[in-house]
């Protein structure tokens, strides 16, 4: 997830800036995986270059249908009815990736050398010989080089001299639907009817075709593009005992079989078309009259919870590249903290939004903006944006993304997200210190008749382990990489040789200890400090120090009230500390910390222990 790069120059800037007494904070940079998002009412699809991008998923068309074609598949022979009810003889065409209504892919069609044909022989509504349900055939035409007539649809029977059935012709540009004998009358004999489109088929764009069948009222309705085109009603006076195909027909209906250009999203269903929802490729803005409410739809997508090497990370800003049309939104949302927490659910941090209605303030210079006017929106280019992040948000550990995508009012377009990246800066732990070495050692120290040795070492070079809540801890042990105790803290007391009684009252909280002053190395009794140089940072250890970081403070008699059980001081060190003994080699090592170490939720800032040094006490 976290790409990191090192370089010369960027050491040396550290290195600069260290001597300057500055900690470097250099941009890391989290790039999100757009496969790892939990999504609901959104999907995944790659571009030409093989580019995932997110975006709304449209309409599930097959809820309902009574047949459906979405042309996805990746051949032409594994076209089959997502509804099932419907066996595809054969199939032949150019399954084309470069144009679509909806999805990845749609069917292009050359003429008399492809077509679709559907067995005639099933009991659904499309090849029914006695239709008395209202049912529409909805389906998303681009044409190409189209002759003086094109045959789009068609199935029928020649018999006894007649023909039987119907078909959807396109003659000069106009459509035209041409029922033979498709209306049997009481009398054993037939009407037929003829449909002619008043406007011509768009060659520029995906035409929308509607056949809707109203079998009670004996009307077939026809729309093109969401316009009512024609309709034709048989007369009240002729008694029509049927409408349908012919009994005897078990032809095959035919899709495209003379015919030059692109089919998508081909639907047959029962009742009445919306032809709002049927052309639109997503749910928009809608209003309920009776209830007098609105609603709109939107696809989610939530990230995992990532996690940063560090604590303490602050935001920086976002990089997106994405789509995003007139009139419809993408939202974003982050949350931070310096624990972990569950992916699902509300049991984590607050949402945090980041505001992105207006994007173009935030357009990269070198990446122009596409005239919504003059570029169609499947043509329109994925445009970079970098957004500052607000400083002021929670220094964190853990974080995670989630989106929102809405179309515009009317449900035509719909964002799409190529990347999404998240740049913070990271809190750098303290550097390893340098130069610790023993400045002064006492086999009995007069003041204790046990040892005592004092340690000098060069200061941290970041200003927050000199400042307030900054400071060092010493390590030692009885070996070189067999650290058996720390002490964390000191207390004023011990330069004036007393032994004081600890108590948290009336002191000041450190991240170290809440009952001990830090270890700064300004230890005053440190003997000879004027040799270990101006710069230099020196502390005196001796039993005395060690039986304080051992023991437990008194609690505030005052606050605890009666009947309540004293609580037990929590401490994330070992308080059985090894005191200094004559006749033993013992090592120290000293870590920094800075101003955020925390040991609940800064724990890493602390540096690397220094190189040892030992000091021997003799036996006697």
């Amino acid at each position: 997830m976290r790409k990191f790069g090192t370089s010369f120059g960027k050491i040396s800037l550290s290195f600069f800036l260290l001597l300057l007494n500055i900690t470097p904070l250099f941009p890391e940079k989290a790039s999100f995986v757009l496969n790892s998002f939990h999504t609901k009412d959104l999907r995944l699809k790659k571009s030409d270059n093989g580019t995932l991008i997110m975006d709304l998923a449209p309409r599930d068309r097959k809820q309902g249908a009574d047949l459906f074609f979405d042309f996805e598949e990746e051949q032409a022979g594994e076209l089959q009815d997502k509804t099932g009810g419907y066996r595809v003889l054969s199939s032949s065409y150019m399954v084309d990736e470069s144009q679509s209504h909806t999805g990845k892919r749609s069917a292009r069609f050359a003429g008399k050398r492809s077509g679709i044909k559907i067995s005639g022989k099933t009991k659904g509504i499309l090849t029914s010989s006695d239709l008395k349900e209202e049912y529409y055939i909805s389906l998303f035409l681009l044409p190409g080089t189209l002759d003086k007539e094109a045959t789009l649809l068609n199935k029928g029977l020649y018999t006894r001299g007649k023909r039987f059935g119907w078909d959807l012709k396109i003659k000069d540009e106009i459509p035209v639907l041409e029922f033979y004998n498709f209306f049997e009358k009481e009398n054993k004999t037939f009407s037929s009817l003829k449909i002619v489109g008043r406007e011509r088929i768009s060659r520029s764009k995906w035409n929308h075709l509607v056949i809707h069948f109203r079998p009670m009222q004996r009307e077939i309705v026809f729309y093109v593009n969401g316009k009512e085109n024609d309709r034709a009603t048989l007369p009240r006076r002729e008694s029509i005992v049927r409408i349908g195909f012919h009994p005897e027909d078990t032809t095959p209906f035919v899709l495209g079989e003379n015919f030059y250009g692109w089919l998508d999203d081909f639907l047959t269903a029962k009742g009445a078309p919306d032809l709002e929802e049927l052309s639109t490729p997503y749910s928009g803005q809608t209003y309920d009259q009776s209830s007098f409410t609105a609603g709109a739809k939107f696809g989610t997508a939530v990230s995992p919870v990532y996690k940063t090497k560090y604590t303490n990370s602050v935001p920086e800003g976002l990089t997106l590249k994405a789509k995003i049309p007139k009139s419809s939104f993408l939202e974003l949302y982050f949350r931070f903290s310096p624990r972990p927490f569950p992916r699902s659910g509300e049991d984590g941090p607050n949402w945090k939004s980041v505001d992105l209605r207006k994007l173009e303030d935030y357009l990269q210079e070198d990446l122009s903006s596409d005239e919504e006017t003059e570029t169609p929106p499947a043509q329109r280019k994925f445009q970079t944006y970098k957004i500052p992040l607000d400083k002021n948000l929670p220094r964190f550990k853990y974080f995670q993304a989630k989106l929102k995508f809405k179309s515009d009012a009317s449900g035509n377009t719909g964002p799409e997200l190529e990347s999404l990246s998240f740049s913070y800066n990271e809190n750098l732990p303290p550097v390893k210190p340098m130069g610790l070495q023993v400045v002064y050692m006492d086999d009995a120290y007069p003041d204790t008749g046990s040892p005592r040795v004092c340690l000098s070492w060069t200061p941290n070079p970041e200003k927050e382990v000199r400042g307030k809540a900054g400071g060092y801890v010493i390590h030692y042990g009885v070996g070189p990489n067999r650290m058996v105790g720390i002490l964390k803290g000191t207390r004023t007391d011990l330069e004036k040789g007393k032994m004081p009684v600890l108590s948290i009252s009336d002191r000041e909280k450190h991240p170290m200890s809440e009952y001990l002053d830090p270890v700064r190395g300004e230890d005053p009794s440190c003997p000879n400090k004027q040799k270990t140089g101006g710069q230099k940072l020196c502390q005196c250890i001796d039993n005395r120090l060690i039986s304080l970081n051992a023991e437990k403070p008194e609690e505030d008699k005052h606050k605890l009230s009666k009947g309540k059980k004293k609580k037990p001081i929590s401490d994330p060190y070992d308080k059985k500390l090894l005191f200094l003994q004559k006749g033993l080699t013992f090592y120290f090592k000293i870590a920094a910390y800075n101003s955020l170490y925390d040991p609940a939720d800064g724990a890493d800032q602390i540096s690397p222990l220094s190189d040892p040094v030992e000091v021997y006490f003799l036996s006697e």
